[in-house]
């Protein structure tokens, strides 16, 4: 037994040749201090792991030479039996009888409190399990039997993945005539664009869902043909391992986090009741059914809205703590990230919201009211958080952002202490020679006789300017139905015509240069043109 310790060092020294022809053996080197450590592998299967040097052979050698010795007696005749082997150094580690390797006491894992016993009898239950292996692969039946399996597991995915499009095919198919039928019986246009967004986010998600169904089915697909050829057995193992302990940690996670999960649907929940309590109290409020201090029907419906963001903000900033993940630093890093997006980007958002809670709150103007905002005359539509959209009488809707609104000029015809409705202003001017007493007449006879004017509070008119050759008249009128007042306008200026011209008084709009030698107006047998069969003076 004083001679083995060099008989293992000569063996050691001569292993890494063992693979080919023999060299001349390596020079004895100084032992290494401090050498990592270094696992041997063979035959696709991790074997053991040295942390120390023997005999001045680091780690490394040690391994290569384990590698090579065993490759050596596997390819020997007959079946390579692992036996162990106590000597003064540690474990003498022998495959039919010839040596593999030594494991010394200083390759245990000290951190992980391995044992020596433990260290051996793991490093020969790899051994053997990678000798048997590798003796398996060289059997013609389990290769020509591996094959087969594994060409009929891939016949099987084949047609699963067949089965699967062909399923998918034909969902798609009765998704789209459902959602055709159910489109032909809706009327709104916003709700067929609402259907439409959902089949789309639907067709997302199932075509997401389809993609892990093919990826499961060619993993496992993968997995059982590794796991049918005996050097591929450990990746098999590894992908089963690794799918194991994905679930495995999915399912410990979710059990941790159901407490907190728990306790922010109970926060949420509470929100959803405080949110229908307030629909059912500003419902009342738009409805008439109640009343709201500072809030009136036309406030209802917005006030509602904001006072329901401000809830879910507020039951999300109190539920943030119990979402998981919400302590790790990831999760902090993407809402810094998200904030500072906000802050940089939504400026003038937040400035268009502010106008749109003061053009609201401040009543300036209400839904229907016929208002001027800079150059432009319509009927208010929609008084948004971030714009305003008017009407036009030639029917064309115009948006203006809110700020504009509120720094701009904005003049309400709708809002006069008579009531409902607005009043139209016509200007003429008429030459000194027509008393203004019969120009008055003659202005409101034009008024009553206009179809949309209302006779309470009665039309009036008031002399607006005395210029160098005429006077400034203006007609004020009164119209209930603001939708036809362009019409009204319309007709209101034709009565003048007619009425002026009936009575010989000349209009001098639009300016005045000199007296002409006759008057300008239309004599009541000429109101309807010139007749066709009337002969040409020329």
């Amino acid at each position: 037994m004083r001679l083995l310790p060099w008989l293992l060092l000569l063996a050691l020294w001569a292993a890494p040749g063992l693979v080919g022809a023999t060299p001349a053996p390596p020079s004895v080197t100084a032992p290494v201090a401090g050498a990592p450590a270094a696992t041997a592998r063979w035959f696709n299967r991790e074997l053991v792991t040295f942390r120390a040097p023997l005999y001045g052979n680091s780690p490394s050698m040690r391994a290569r030479a384990a590698e090579a010795n065993l490759a050596r007696i596997v390819d020997l005749p007959g079946r390579a039996e692992l036996t162990t082997q106590e000597v003064a150094q540690g474990v003498v580690i022998l495959a039919g009888g010839q040596l593999v390797t030594v494991l010394t006491p200083a390759d245990r894992d000290v951190l992980g409190n391995e044992s020596f016993a433990q260290l051996r009898d793991r490093t020969v239950q790899r051994m053997q399990v990678a000798v048997d292996a590798a003796e398996q692969a060289r059997l013609p039946q389990r290769l020509l039997g591996g094959a087969a399996w594994a060409l009929l597991a891939t016949v099987v995915a084949f047609a699963l993945l067949w089965f699967v499009r062909s399923c998918a095919r034909r969902m798609r198919r009765r998704v789209d005539a459902l959602v055709q039928h159910r489109v032909q019986q809706l009327r709104s246009p916003s709700a067929r664009q609402l259907l439409f967004g959902l089949v789309t986010s639907a067709r997302s998600l199932g075509r997401l869902v389809g993609w892990l169904l093919v990826l499961v089915l060619l993993e496992e697909w993968l997995r059982f043909v590794f796991g049918r050829f005996p050097y591929t057995q450990p990746w098999a193992d590894a992908m089963g391992g690794w799918i194991a302990g994905r679930f495995s940690q999915f399912g410990q996670a979710t059990l941790q986090a159901l407490p907190d999960l728990f306790t922010a649907l109970l926060i949420f929940l509470a929100a959803r009741v405080v949110v229908q309590a307030v629909r059912i109290v500003f419902e009342g409020v738009a409805t008439g059914r109640f009343q709201f201090v500072g809030i009136d029907q036309p406030l209802a419906e917005p006030t509602r809205k904001i006072v329901t963001v401000v809830i879910w903000l507020f039951a999300l900033a109190m539920a943030y703590p119990y979402l998981p993940g919400a302590e790790t630093d990831a999760f902090k890093g993407l809402s810094v990230f998200v904030g500072l997006m906000v802050s940089l980007g939504a400026s003038s958002i937040i400035g268009q919201a502010a106008s749109g809670f003061t053009l609201l709150y401040s009543r300036t103007m209400a839904l229907g009211d016929v208002v001027r905002i800079g150059d432009t005359e319509g009927v208010v539509q929609q008084i948004g958080l971030f714009t305003t959209r008017l009407r036009t009488p030639l029917g064309v809707e115009i948006s203006f952002p809110n700020n504009v609104v509120l720094s701009g000029e904005l003049r309400n015809y709708s809002r006069d202490p008579d009531g409902p409705g607005m009043w139209l202003e016509t200007p003429v001017t008429i030459g000194y020679d027509a008393p203004w007493r019969q120009v008055h007449r003659l202005l409101l006879q034009a008024a009553a006789a206009t179809d949309g004017v209302v006779l309470q509070p009665p039309p009036h008119v008031a002399q607006s300017e005395l210029g160098d050759f005429a006077v400034g008249y203006t007609l004020r009128a009164r119209v209930i139905d603001v939708g036809r007042r362009w019409q009204v306008r319309s007709a209101l200026h034709a009565n003048i015509q007619d009425a002026f011209n009936a009575a010989g008084v000349q209009i001098m709009s639009p300016n005045y240069e000199a007296d002409p030698e006759s008057a300008k107006i239309v004599p009541r047998e000429m109101w309807e043109g010139r007749p066709l069969d009337a002969p040409d003076s020329h």
